[in-house]
């Protein structure tokens, strides 16, 4: 990277180390115009950094374009899973365009995966298998702890399957990767895997939070952005690796 690209990506960074807090500081106990304007600066500073990176890697590719279209349904998400509204009509509008992000996710994934390794099948068997064995997990533990979904379920399964299933791909490129070519594949594997288990850890805690009241505690809520924005920031940095 260029001494210009390096002080642009330590800017946007400083922007998100500056804005969480204040936007968790903000935004609790109820969502407000306030917090809106304070998790969109997040937002788009992880669109930016995607972008900054791209353009240093001589424009757009077919994995860059991807990811940033991803990027750019994760901020639509943001911004209407923060509404002030009581309703949930926003939360489902969120929930639809992060699963597109994640669709997006895959597929850059994959685009990889086929570059390095183009015996290897798009979606494995047992990629597919560890989605459905965590998904009926996290669900029966929500059973159990009496955590009801009402019509939001079958909605639920559906993001569940696409956001576990971008961080099993994920995880999978990445150790891949490592083996192949430890030496030079050891980073993007590591932003890989830790974008991958984050925005995943993320997403079960915001179930837990928005379906429960029991859950709706602050300490949790740091959990849920903490591992959120990280998460964005490490894909975003995977464009330098294969853009």
């Amino acid at each position: 990277m260029t001494s210009t690209t390096c002080f642009v990506c330590s800017v946007l960074i400083a922007v998100e180390l500056i804005f969480v807090p204040l936007y968790l500081k903000k935004m609790w106990p109820l969502k407000n115009w306030h917090s809106l304007c304070y998790k969109m600066v997040c937002a788009s500073a992880y669109i930016l950094l995607a972008l900054t990176l791209t353009v240093a890697q001589g424009g757009f590719s077919p994995y860059s374009t991807l990811m940033f279209i991803g990027l750019c349904n994760s901020w639509i998400g943001d911004l209407n899973l923060h509404i002030p509204k009581p309703t949930k009509k926003f939360f489902i509008i969120g929930m639809f365009f992060f699963m597109v992000a994640h669709i997006f996710y895959c597929l850059a994934y994959i685009h990889v995966q086929k570059n390095f390794f183009p015996d290897v099948p798009a979606v494995s068997w047992w990629e597919v298998a560890f989605v459905i064995v965590y998904i009926l997990a996290y669900f029966a533990v929500c059973l159990a702890k009496k955590i009801r979904f009402g019509i939001m379920a079958i909605p639920g399964v559906i993001y569940g399957f696409a956001v576990t299933l971008m961080m099993i791909k994920a995880c999978s490129l990445a150790v891949r990767l490592a083996v192949s070519n430890p030496q030079n594949m050891l980073m993007p594997s590591l932003l890989l895997i830790i974008g991958g288990v984050c925005f995943l850890a993320s997403d079960s805690i915001l179930a837990l939070i928005s379906f429960d009241t029991r859950y709706k505690k602050f300490g949790l809520k740091i959990i849920n952005i903490v591992t959120y924005f990280p998460a964005q920031v490490c894909l975003a940095f995977t464009v330098l690796f294969f853009g």
